[in-house]
């Protein structure tokens, strides 16, 4: 007899007889320890990082236990464990407890030594939870995902499916709280055009929390404030797009004095008109200005003669009491270093005293005059009565003063153009100087405009015109801004349509009619006007286009509150012209 093996069988061969023994595939032998009886424990859950750890199944007695591994640890990361039942299990002269655990993932059960769980869940969520409709933007810092989520509560998977793009405005509906490694994370549902998924909460910011200022300083009963980051909500300028308004740009303008100013010395008496020339056909683009009153040249405690000659910017109070008008000196190197003060005029008692036998337009320019000469009269005193001179400060070039009306806060920008870094301040209605400065940054490619004004409900708006074309937006097109601005808080979203060009060269003032519910934007000789509650979804129709002539600087469109009044301030010489309508 003898023995033939072969691919694991055994084959017994005798004389005249055959014998098969077929041999199966067994573990190898299991170690045999010493454990103690199972016992109940509070369900607790747990996740691992290991990749060497095994669960187990025991075997045999409590005092020849074999332990067979079942399942390897590093094909559970990311995801949760819960235990339910303890054993110690003795191996030499150590004592090592084992939960009896179970895979949230699959269902897997076995024994674990605890030195392999970490308290916590992993890849477990809570039931998504809906959420009123918000805007966020990524954080700058941050790259930033969205995640594409599969699986139920007991077991989420995620899935990158694109990086958040820092030029979106995503819209929040949803969030879920998703727990990793034991620590809770939120994560919030957000669409963006066809985009649409996942981001973790420190990925995105909401943009009613952009913005928001900071107390820097108090000195000299001004306060300083500034915000950190961006304060424009991103874009995408393949989203921007112009409405067509051409046909009314005018080109720049040399400008002339009045044709009486030389000749009465500046003393104009007369009633002068800057006729309507061109107009587009609706009722909003039909007016003319005429000389409403001239306003003074000369005032003493300045450092030179005719100081008053370059009036910015104006606003009425919310009652139309008073008219506050902003100079600069224009003698500075830079706009923004330049030297301002302001005038508040008692509008009322002017009109009183205008409307009066025997007075004349030039009245506050002769009162003024007098005044800077030592020879008033009892009526030079009167109209000095009037006025309130406020104290000379670091201003820039003033051509944005403007009232909010639903604060009662009179606001101008300070600085715009020659930094990132923008600069508006709060005029105290009282002593004529700042008393609040705010410092933000749109964007490092983005500067601020240098024209501002508020509408009824607070929103602020400036508008600009295109130095760089964009494919979406030529050169000299107009794009406007609307946002928040005050102490508490600065941000600006760009109005995602435009104007396919400016109403002129030279970008002077921007204005809001409460009356009639319409922005105008002003340039020389040229103003343009659209329904602010339109914004985004113009007409050509809605832009209203009105071409003047005269070649006078057009410094600014100011309208009353209380009544659709309003007023163009002009230079050479300074006086305010009464819009009429044709």
């Amino acid at each position: 007899m003898h023995w033939a093996i072969k691919a694991g069988i055994g084959v017994l061969v005798s004389a005249g007889s055959f014998t098969a023994i077929v041999s199966q595939p067994t573990h190898a032998s299991a170690a045999t320890y010493r454990r103690t009886a199972a016992t109940k424990v509070a369900s607790k859950q747990y996740y691992t990082k290991s990749n060497t750890g095994k669960t187990y199944t025991f075997s045999g007695s409590l005092k020849k236990t074999k332990m067979h591994a079942n399942h390897a640890l590093k094909s559970y990361h990311n995801s949760t464990w819960t235990r339910t039942k303890q054993a110690y299990v003795y191996k030499g002269n150590r004592k090592v407890r084992y939960y009896y655990v179970k895979s949230a993932k699959n269902g897997a059960t076995g024994w674990v030594a605890s030195s392999y769980l970490k308290a916590g869940k992993d890849y477990q969520a809570k039931t998504a939870k809906k959420t009123t409709a918000s805007a966020y933007d990524k954080v700058a810092s941050h790259t930033g995902k969205i995640y594409q989520i599969s699986g139920t509560n007991n077991y989420v998977k995620l899935k990158a499916k694109t990086s958040l793009n820092a030029n979106l405005v995503y819209t929040r509906t949803k969030t879920r709280v998703i727990y990793k490694r034991g620590r809770a994370y939120t994560y919030n549902y957000v669409t963006a055009g066809s985009t649409h998924g996942w981001a973790v909460s420190g990925d995105i910011v909401s943009e009613s929390s952009i913005g928001k200022t900071k107390v820097t300083s108090k000195a000299n009963g001004l306060t300083s404030y500034a915000t950190s980051g961006n304060v424009l909500s991103p874009y995408r300028s393949q989203d921007f797009s112009t409405v067509n308004s051409s046909g009314y740009t005018m080109g720049k303008i040399t400008y002339t004095y009045d044709s009486d100013y030389s000749t009465t010395n500046s003393f104009q008496t007369a009633v002068h008109t800057l006729p309507l020339t061109k107009s587009t056909n609706d009722a909003y683009s039909k007016y003319h200005f005429q000389t409403a009153v001239y306003l003074p040249i000369d005032y003493p405690g300045f450092s030179r003669k005719s100081i008053l000659g370059n009036p910015q910017s104006a606003a009425f109070s919310k009652d139309d009491h008073y008219l506050y008008v902003m100079y600069n000196d224009n003698q500075q190197a830079s706009d923004e270093n330049q030297t301002g003060w302001v005038i508040r005029y008692d509008w009322t008692k002017l009109n009183q005293l205008l409307n009066a036998s025997g007075s004349s337009l030039s009245m506050i320019r002769r009162a003024t005059n007098r005044y800077y000469r030592g020879t008033t009269t009892a009526l030079d005193r009167q109209v000095l009565a009037c006025m309130k001179v406020g104290p000379q400060f670091k201003a820039g070039h003033v051509q944005s003063l403007a009232l909010n009306p639903k604060t009662n806060q009179l606001w101008f920008i300070k600085a715009y153009k020659n930094s990132t870094t923008a600069t508006v301040q709060r005029l105290s209605m009282s002593t004529l100087k700042p008393n609040a400065i705010v410092n933000f940054t749109l964007k490092s490619t983005v500067h601020m405009g240098s024209v501002l004004s508020f509408d009824n409900s607070g929103n602020a708006y400036f508008w600009t015109q295109t130095k760089s074309a964009w494919p979406t937006a030529p050169v000299n097109s107009v794009k406007f801004y609307k946002g928040t601005l005050g102490v508490n808080r600065v941000h600006f979203s760009l109005v995602k349509q435009g104007l396919s060009q400016a109403p002129g060269q030279v970008l002077q003032s921007m204005s809001y009619n409460s009356n009639n519910g319409r922005l105008y934007l002003v340039s020389d000789e040229s103003i343009f006007s659209v329904p602010a509650n339109k914004l985004g979804k113009l007409s050509t129709a809605d832009v209203s286009r009105s071409n003047f002539s005269g070649k006078r600087e057009f410094e600014g469109l100011v309208w009353q509150h209380t009544s659709n009044t309003g007023y163009l301030l002009t230079n050479k010489g300074p006086e305010l012209m009464k819009v009429v309508a044709n």
